[in-house]
């Protein structure tokens, strides 16, 4: 779909867009109060986002820059929003009701997951800091298509810890059959596990000492691997070796594939569903002369097939450099001071909206903040990216 013009047809289709994920919300504010309709907040506020605002601040100047732009398809008959009325607003609305019109939105734009990666991962706002968590920052859980490059779902918690309930809670409401979720040592526990699979998807769990007698069981039988790598073990069902290189860097990352039989797991193993494979995988890196090794355990529903396990474990970084880097180098995360928690998290939401859309928009070939540079130069250039929000026929 196409812009048309500076706003007109095309900020209406616009506007539609956002009405149909976002009209359900409930207006916090009583009525005498409402200079400026809500979805005319909301609006504004994401096109602020996509070109570079990061605060309240951000916001308002925007909207007074653009505001001759933005009337050709709003109604506005008390102007735009001050800094204070963006901040009021978005710290006021419900973050789960907020997120949940985010994770519709983006699940309308997602293909089928089938075969792919879908990581759990968390990341923290170290510039939101949380007074109802005694000055922690805001902890995140997103749920990331891999190959899709989506962000599918994501949940404010209480630190890491929190992850494990809020896991199994995410995973319920989206459509996973037939993926792979990869989950790191955090969320390593049989609850979601057995969410993974009520979700019929398969997993990928990262195995560390937290998990005690399970975490013992498999450390003790890949020790032979361990104290000879090089040698041929019997008990070993399947290896594999890759090698990459890149920035002057140097990978190679061994796994040793292991099948597990029920009755020689501890009582505790029983929990887990469909667990069928161990895997361990070592990574040797090689920079500037000096070589460092690692070694990581995994648990897995599929089979001990160790080439195909450790592509589905390198894919689970994919979080990291497409969604937790983006956002801290490319949207100025980090450094972003919202103290208000509610606040904090709707304003990630936006974010998270904006890198979607701004890496939809294929016509400019360049980076995230290029992109958002040209569309705070270019009003046709934000419609495009905002119409990038419809799904692909």
């Amino acid at each position: 779909m196409e812009s048309q013009g500076q706003g007109g047809q095309g900020g209406q289709v616009v506007v539609q867009l956002i009405l149909e994920h976002f009209g359900g919300l409930k207006d916090p504010r009583v009525a005498r109060t409402k200079r400026h309709a809500l979805s005319n907040v909301l609006v504004m506020a994401l096109c602020a986002v996509i070109a570079g605002a990061d605060g309240w601040e951000g916001l308002a100047q925007f909207a007074r820059s653009r505001a001759q732009w933005l009337a050709s398809f709003l109604d506005m008959p008390h102007g735009v929003p001050c800094a204070d009325t963006f901040r009021r607003v978005l710290c006021a609305l419900h973050p789960q009701a907020f997120e949940a019109c985010m994770r519709r939105w983006m699940q309308a734009l997602a293909r089928e997951v089938r075969g792919q990666v879908v990581a759990v991962d968390g990341k923290s706002v170290r510039g939101a800091l949380s007074k109802t968590l005694a000055g922690s920052p805001l902890h995140l859980v997103h749920v990331w298509a891999s190959e899709q490059r989506l962000l599918l779902a994501q949940q404010a918690v209480a630190g890491a810890p929190g992850e494990v309930a809020a896991i199994p809670e995410l995973l319920a409401q989206l459509q996973l059959q037939g993926a792979v979720v990869t989950v790191d040592a955090n969320g390593c526990t049989a609850k979601v596990a057995q969410a993974v699979v009520h979700a019929g998807a398969d997993y990928v769990l990262h195995l560390k000492g937290n998990r005690g007698p399970l975490y013992s069981h498999v450390k003790d039988m890949f020790a032979p691997v361990r104290a000879n790598p090089e040698a041929s073990h019997s008990g070993v069902d399947t290896h594999s070796r890759s090698v990459s290189k890149g920035h002057g860097r140097r990978e190679v990352r061994t796994a040793w594939a292991v099948a597990l039989r029920p009755e020689d797991l501890p009582p505790s193993a029983h929990k887990w569903p469909r667990l069928r494979t161990a895997v361990l995988l070592r990574r040797e890196r090689t920079l500037k002369g000096k070589v460092s090794q690692e070694w990581h355990y995994y648990l897995s529903s599929l089979p001990p097939q160790a080439r195909k396990l450790t592509g589905l474990i390198r894919g689970h970084w994919g979080v990291e450099n497409g969604l937790h880097w983006c956002l801290d180098v490319c949207m100025g995360e980090d450094s972003r001071t919202i103290r208000h928690f509610n606040g904090a998290q709707n304003f990630a939401v936006l974010s998270r909206i904006a890198l979607t859309l701004l890496r939809r928009e294929k016509t400019l070939k360049a980076g995230v903040p290029t992109r958002r540079k040209k569309a705070g130069w270019d009003t046709d250039y934000l419609l495009r990216v905002l119409l990038a929000g419809f799904p692909e026929n």
